[in-house]
């Protein structure tokens, strides 16, 4: 039997080709007109502007050095004897004091070139290493502190190497439980020998408990004949202390009474030759608090009945760095009385990152 159909002309399949056709040539000229045609350059990131003005001063420093070099080559080969001895040692003098400016801002730099890109992380913060570090390597950007301090801890409590816990996403925590704390000693800026400095943290400590310290960021100096210096961040019993040491004592600049357990709290000083800035900052919920310190104010804090001997502003040629402790203190009258903790439980203080600018 013949096909009733046969001979008719295919309409429905011949329009669905052809529309198929007209489709894959659209789609086929779009892209070649997205992918051939010109794109915009992306745009450069501004220029980190700590770097901008470490390099702004080291080309001065060199360009000063440049001219000593000169002038001393000159004094050398005067025949004027008393030139010589007049200009000589005080331009000498001069030039080695430019030559460790020099030093210190090369070190600066370097270190700069280390953080991270401000316009690659909004945080601006730099993330500790998610490994652990290596004991006893002291190369490193940090060591945990280990051991007993009598002085300041009840007997029985120490510092532990397993007490500070690296995470995944770069933070770094700390942890206490009844008879051992974490803390780290920032050995990179350590080996630094760094005088002035913008140091910067962000932390949240678990809980406010009774016999707890917990000291997210202060600046120490190690070695000096000085002795001791410190400004310190301590917190303990729902509040915030800026507490002042010279290795015969602490002195407490200001107290302010915050609670800031769970909050993420940014802490920063930033030291300068003749004045230190503190700064507290809840990004939780906003509050702010600052104090400016400068020889002035110590020198009329010194003044104070019970202010420790010597108590003055740490001399600007002392380098300092940074230190990071979670402890329990034996002072029931400052930090509270120790209750002891439930079986297994412990307190935990993270240190989210940090970030050090000239």
């Amino acid at each position: 039997m013949a096909n009733k159909d046969q001979g008719k002309p295919k309409t429905g399949r011949s329009s669905l080709v052809l529309w198929m056709a007209a489709l894959l040539a659209v789609a086929a000229i779009a892209f070649a007109a997205g992918y051939f045609a010109p794109r915009p350059t992306p745009k450069a990131p501004a220029p980190d502007p700590a770097i901008s003005r470490t390099l702004s001063r080291l080309a001065v420093v060199m360009s000063d050095i440049h001219e000593d070099e000169a002038r001393l080559v000159e004094l050398r080969q005067s025949p004027d004897a008393a030139v010589r001895s007049a200009e000589t040692a005080a331009l000498e003098s001069l030039l080695q004091t430019r030559r460790e400016t020099a030093a210190q801002l090369w070190q600066d730099l370097g270190a700069l070139m280390e953080l991270i890109p401000r316009h690659l992380d909004t945080s601006e913060l730099v993330r500790f290493p998610s490994e652990p570090v290596e004991r006893h390597n002291y190369n490193q950007i940090y060591h945990p502190i280990e051991g007993p301090q009598p002085y300041k801890m009840p007997a029985g409590f120490a510092f532990r190497f397993d007490r500070i816990v690296p995470q995944r996403d770069g933070s770094l925590l700390h942890r206490l439980d009844a008879n051992s704390g974490g803390a780290i000693k920032w050995e990179r800026e350590l080996s630094r020998l760094r005088t002035e400095g913008h140091y910067t943290v962000e932390a949240t400590i678990s809980r406010t408990h009774p016999g707890v310290v917990y000291a997210p960021l202060w600046l120490y100096s190690e070695g000096s004949s000085e002795g001791g210096h410190e400004f310190d961040f301590e917190l303990m019993q729902g509040r915030i202390e800026y507490n002042l040491h010279n290795g015969h004592g602490g002195f407490n600049m200001r107290k302010v009474e915050k609670d800031v357990a769970g909050h993420r709290m940014r802490f920063e000083i930033i030291r300068r030759p003749l004045e230190v800035t503190m700064r507290a900052t809840s990004l939780t919920d906003g509050w702010s608090d600052e104090l400016v310190v400068t020889p002035a104010k110590v020198a009329e804090w010194a003044k104070q009945d019970g202010a420790p001997p010597e108590l003055r502003f740490p001399p600007g040629h002392v380098a300092m760095f940074p230190v990071t402790e979670l402890w329990r203190c034996h002072w029931a009258e400052w930090c509270g009385e120790w209750t002891p903790l439930p079986t297994g439980e412990m307190i935990d203080m993270v240190i989210h990152g940090y970030r050090v600018d000239p």
